[in-house]
């Protein structure tokens, strides 16, 4: 599974869920999708647009080390994101930490 097919993955999630949020962080609710990126409601009631990349850059990085998983949203500045850290680690955290390992397992295994 590649970390595109983890970018379905969450996104499915998300829009099934209608949220995503890691428990004391804040919620982003799904609104919509486009062709690159997908649109959140923060809880101020302000639009995030959250490009599908930034999403990529941090399932990488997971991949590349698991740790990060159950690390805060600063960790994520290791994959250049700086900006808009809060909804892609709650989108990020909508599947398990399991997901990443085995991705990372395959990776060493090649």
């Amino acid at each position: 599974m590649d970390s595109k097919i983890l970018l379905g993955k969450i996104l499915q999630r998300f829009e099934d869920l209608g949220y995503a949020q890691v428990p004391g962080y804040f919620r982003f609710i799904w609104v919509r999708e486009t062709n690159n990126s997908v649109i959140a409601l923060r809880e101020n009631g302000k639009q995030a647009v959250v490009p599908f990349a930034k999403i990529l850059n941090g399932i990488e990085l997971y991949q590349k080390n698991p740790l990060h998983y159950e690390k805060g949203p600063v960790n994520l500045r290791e994959a250049h994101i700086l900006h808009v850290t809060s909804p892609i680690f709650a989108l990020l955290h909508l599947l398990s930490v399991d997901a990443y390992r085995s991705m990372s397992r395959k990776r060493e295994s090649k």
